[in-house]
């Protein structure tokens, strides 16, 4: 876990299942990676000290600056630096989401 975003409330986040949610994007046509990117956002706004605008996840070509506002505070929760998690979100969606989950996921475990 690095980068300057930490942790500050363990029960904000909770814990996702990564082959339920594969699922999800496929039956709704990839719509449940909207609903993902505006959970995780506000996960990590309320379970972080980063400052994230979670609706922004909706707004179409805004939306990036939610990836780049995630990659950053999902730094706290991942061994990843937050170029690469964007970078990843950019052209490997499903590499950052796992990451991103999965950490997440860790934090609630722990």
């Amino acid at each position: 876990m690095s980068g300057d975003s930490t942790v500050s409330d363990r029960s904000a986040f909770e814990r996702g299942s990564l082959g339920i949610q594969i699922m999800l994007a496929i039956v709704t046509l990839g719509f449940y990676t909207l609903y993902w990117t505006y959970s995780t956002a506000r996960q990590l706004d309320d379970g972080t000290d980063a400052s994230l605008t979670p609706i922004l996840a909706f707004v179409p070509l805004l939306n990036v600056i939610a990836l780049w506002q995630i990659s950053d505070a999902a730094e706290a929760v991942t061994d990843q630096s937050k170029i690469v998690l964007f970078v990843l979100f950019l052209f490997v969606p499903p590499l950052s989401w796992y990451w991103v989950q999965s950490g997440m996921n860790d934090v609630t475990a722990n």
